[in-house]
């Protein structure tokens, strides 16, 4: 059976064409359609048509007896059961021949005389109708082929009449048909009759009043039966005859009269059982002695279950019981193959029966003082958990040796609420370990676990931190010192000062969460000891770690400046030189030996074997490698690169080499120029240097083909201040600007009017013109567009141009001291993403050419009368209501270009549906002189 959507992107082309092998259609549109004639004709040999939704056919939206007319070979016919998706439904007038093949069908609603007809059809097996009368009367023969009846009620229905004890129904449900249903608010069930053949029945309804008896008449087994009531008042021979089933679940919603004592005392097998009642007394024995159930879930807001330690389950082996008091638990001893227990218990909890079969326990709510005996001898107890439990002290746990998990979750999760820890060293398998609690300090117990435990402390990263800590060579007193400084520690820059053995811990387990403060240490630590113990001849080096240079360098470094170098970490030697991932810090001595990094070692030899680049005389090779360095092409980077490692970097080097360094896609490359910069600038330049912070994907189309625009690149640049610094990011933009025509949008948006954001900014005036178009970089992102879509861009160019916002509102500000000292004559604010003139364009009083071309712009302020010399101003291409009333007040205009100034819609062409905005006659009698470009 091949099978279609029609949906409304491609509703009339199917319609168009006739589909001879579909047999199963799909129906999710509500476009129009002629009459049920045009779907019939393009679907002729339709076996199954599910619909989702439904335009008007023939200006009516339902399913009537011309449907019906024209599909009369359906099987099955399915629509939408919930009341706000419902379709309507109109059987009057209907043919039952033309119903004859239906096998299965959903209907959103219909009467309850359409039973009759729908009950009779010759080779329906399975009926979804949902009724809205009132008062409803389900009533289905002995005639019916009928197998499987679901009635959906309305809200709106009041009183309910079923009668299907002739039928042959296998299985019934009357009320909500899902969870998401609306049904009934206060049903009264006047009657309901259900057949022998039954094997599952669902009543899911607010009931009131009392419920008829004998529900089930002569059924003695049934798979299943669930009555979620609300109010109903329960017959003591509710269930008849019934002795055995598969899954009984009763709910009561609201409180009710106490339950029938008798009400389940013919039962003698219901392998899951579930009661949930809010406040139903419960005076009697529950359950008949001995009942075989496996699964049992019993919820009482009340509490009110007085014989609960009657309870005889001999077969139990799964109970989630909730609402009993602490002195109801006896009754387990009769359950000795009780495998899984959930309790919320109220009160104290003094004892509890032994259970030989028991692996997983959860007490909620409970007093005690200690974990029962029989909890603390269990030998079969995999799992426990403890939530808002009271209790000082676990007790001596060492005898429940299959506990591999604990979970304890104190009441409002305070940590002072949890017992006493130390018992829990004492479980020998322990695996897992979960505390949910706001963590205030890290208690002194949790240093002496497992370190292979999984510690779950709500704190991912502490936990994380203990292990670390825990698997050193650190003594448990200093681990628990600094793990109790970091338990507040919620951001790596709240920190403190901390010891080098804590340092060197965490970077030899290549922990990365305080990287930063790791080099800031480091960086202070290999000054300090440079200045008291100067690395140069006659130093003995170890390197531990990854260090930025190379073996072969370091030999080479070794014999030029006259140190040794060290295999082994003896007492000889002089130097550590901590790398990345440093190795035996556990034979570190700091008052032996000096550490120290990548950066004085690069400042020693470049102070005693610098390289032909990094000597006087060097500079016009200097210049040339700047040069190639600048260039686009990315085989002249690799030259120069070549010719680096060779002749040395210089200082003026540094920054270009590290925008190629974060934009070029070659992993090798990058590999080669983190070498050459290895030790040099201050830490914060070597973190940027070593991080995995990339740029070469920034720019072009995104996997759906929208355009990046410049927002990928400002937003990952903005999380980088905190580690890199505002100066590097400004330089970087400004760096990215150069090569790419992009990415000082950056500095541009920026708020602070600092000396090196100006001195980039200056760079935009070229002679007397203010280029901030050019400084916006939207022109360059353009080239990744679709020439064929430039109208979209016109339609919503914040939209295209500022993929995702990571912009933000693209506020920007002029800074005034642009203004002073120069004579600007011509501002270029096109394509800068304005919907208004940005604040400080008004200081240029002297332009006489202004282009606010490719904006949002639908208005201009008044402040525009201050451009007393402006000749020329171009508003093409903005979102123009209506012609702007402040041009009329400036006739020394010489020059006005309005084409297209106002929005085209999305897709459209500026063709005849284009509104076009027209200059107004009285701006060109008042400026006779200027030249006006309109459409």
């Amino acid at each position: 059976m091949q099978s279609m959507e029609l949906e409304d992107y491609n509703h009339d082309s199917l319609l168009e064409s006739v589909h001879l092998d579909v047999e199963h259609l799909f129906y999710d549109s509500d476009e129009p359609m002629e009459s049920w004639q045009q779907l019939s004709r393009a679907f002729p040999r339709l076996r199954k048509l599910t619909f989702e939704d439904l335009g008007r056919v023939g200006g009516r939206k339902e399913v009537n007896a011309e449907f019906f007319q024209q599909f009369p070979n359906l099987s099955e016919l399915e629509m939408p059961t919930r009341s706000r998706d419902k379709l309507s439904v109109r059987l009057e007038g209907v043919n039952p021949e033309h119903l004859a093949n239906l096998e299965k069908l959903t209907l959103s609603q219909c009467r309850d005389e359409d039973l009759a007809l729908l009950s009779s059809l010759p080779k329906l097996t399975e009926l979804t109708v949902r009724l809205y009368q009132s008062s409803v009367n389900v009533v289905i023969s002995d005639q019916s082929p009928l197998k499987v009846l679901k009635v959906g009620l309305e809200s709106q229905v009041k009183a309910l009449c079923c009668d299907l004890e002739n039928s042959q129904l296998t299985s019934v449900v009357l009320g909500q048909l899902d969870y998401y249903d609306d049904g009934p608010t206060a049903l009264s069930v006047n009657q309901l009759c259900l057949p022998s053949s039954l094997q599952e029945f669902t009543l899911d309804a607010h009931c009131i009043g009392k419920l008829p008896g004998a529900i089930l008449g002569a059924n003695q087994d049934l798979d299943q039966l669930t009555l979620n009531l609300g109010s109903a008042e329960l017959s003591e021979d509710l269930l008849g005859e019934l002795k055995e089933l598969n899954r009984l679940t009763l709910t009561l919603s609201e409180p009710t009269p106490p339950l029938p004592a008798a009400l389940f005392a013919k039962l003698t097998r219901a392998t899951k059982f579930e009661l949930k009642c809010e406040q139903t007394p419960i005076s009697g024995l529950l359950l008949p002695h001995g009942m075989v159930v496996e699964d049992f879930n019993y919820f009482n807001a009340s509490g009110a279950l007085e014989q609960a330690n009657a309870l005889v389950l001999p077969e139990l082996t799964r109970a989630w019981v909730f609402g009993l008091k602490g002195d109801q638990l006896d009754w387990l001893a009769h359950s000795p193959k009780l495998a899984q227990c959930n309790f919320v218990v109220k009160g104290k909890v003094s004892q509890m029966p032994e259970l030989p079969a028991l692996t997983s326990l959860t007490l909620q709510g409970a007093e005690l003082e200690q974990l029962p005996t029989s909890v603390l001898g269990s030998s079969t107890i995999e799992r426990l958990s403890l939530l808002s439990v009271s209790l000082p002290r676990l007790g001596d746990m060492s005898q429940m040796t299959a506990l591999a998990d604990v979970w304890i979750k104190p009441w409002r999760h305070e940590q002072a609420s949890l017992p006493d820890q130390q018992d829990l060293i004492a479980i020998p398998a322990l695996k897992s370990l979960r505390l949910d609690i706001e963590m205030k300090q890290f208690d002194p117990a949790w240093i002496n676990l497992n370190a292979e435990l999984d510690l779950d402390i709500s704190n991912e990263k502490l936990a994380a931190e203990w292990q670390i800590l825990k698997r050193s060579h650190l003594s448990d007193e200093e681990s628990l010192g600094y793990l109790n400084i970091l338990a507040p520690v919620y951001k790596p820059v709240e920190l403190p000062s901390m010891p080098a053995n804590f340092h060197l811990t965490m970077m030899a387990a290549k922990y990365n969460r305080f990287k930063a403060q790791h080099k800031a240490w480091l960086s202070q630590l290999a000054q300090h000891n440079q200045q008291q113990r100067p690395f140069g001849a006659d130093s003995i080096l170890f390197v531990s770690g990854r260090s930025g240079f190379k073996a072969t360098e370091l030999k080479a470094k070794a014999e030029e400046v006259g140190f040794s170098l060290s295999k082994k970490l003896d007492d000889k030697v002089t130097h550590i030189l901590l790398g990345s991932a440093p190795k035996n810090i556990e034979s570190f001595d700091l008052e032996r030996h000096a550490i120290i990094d990548d950066s004085v070692l690069q400042q020693c030899f470049e102070a005693n074997a610098p390289k032909f680049l990094q000597q006087q005389g060097g500079e016009s090779m200097e210049a040339s490698v700047l040069e190639m360095l600048a260039s686009p092409d990315e085989a002249s980077h690799k030259v120069a690169v070549q010719m680096l490692e060779q002749g040395g970097v210089t200082e003026a080097m540094r920054l270009p080499l590290f925008l190629i360094l974060k934009t070029t896609a070659d992993n090798s490359f990058r590999k080669q120029i983190k070498h050459l910069l290895a030790g040099m600038g201050d830490e914060a330049f070597q973190l940027a240097v070593n991080d995995r912070i990339l740029f070469h994907n920034c720019r072009g189309l995104d996997d759906y083909g929208n355009l990046k625009g410049q927002g990928v690149m400002v937003d990952k640049l903005k999380k980088q201040r905190r580690k890199w610094g505002e100066v590097l990011c400004m330089e970087f933009a400004q760096l990215f600007f150069r090569r790419y025509g992009e990415g000082l949008i950056y500095v541009m948006l920026q708020k602070t009017p600092a000396e090196l954001r100006l001195s980039m900014l200056e760079s935009l005036v070229e002679g007397d013109c203010l280029n901030w178009r050019r400084g916006m970089g939207m022109d360059q992102i353009q080239e990744f567009w679709h020439k064929e879509s430039q109208i979209n861009l016109h339609w919503h160019p914040m939209h295209y141009l500022n993929n995702d916002s990571l912009l933000g509102a693209v506020k920007i500000e002029i800074p005034k001291e642009l203004a002073s000292g120069r004579t600007i004559r011509r501002l270029d604010l096109g394509n800068c993403l304005l919907s208004t003139l940005p604040k400080g364009a008004d200081q240029f009083t002297e332009i006489t050419s202004l282009s606010l071309a490719h904006n949002m712009l639908d208005s201009l302020p008044s402040a525009m009368t201050k451009f007393t010399q402006l000749e020329e101003l171009d508003l093409s291409f903005n979102h123009f209501r209506e012609f702007p009333k402040v041009l009329l007040k400036m006739p020394w205009l010489k020059k006005l270009d309005f084409r297209r100034a106002t929005r085209p819609g999305l897709d459209e062409d500026y063709g005849s549906h284009y509104h076009k905005l027209r200059v107004p006659q009285a701006f060109l009698e008042a400026c006779p002189d200027c030249e006006v470009l309109q459409d």
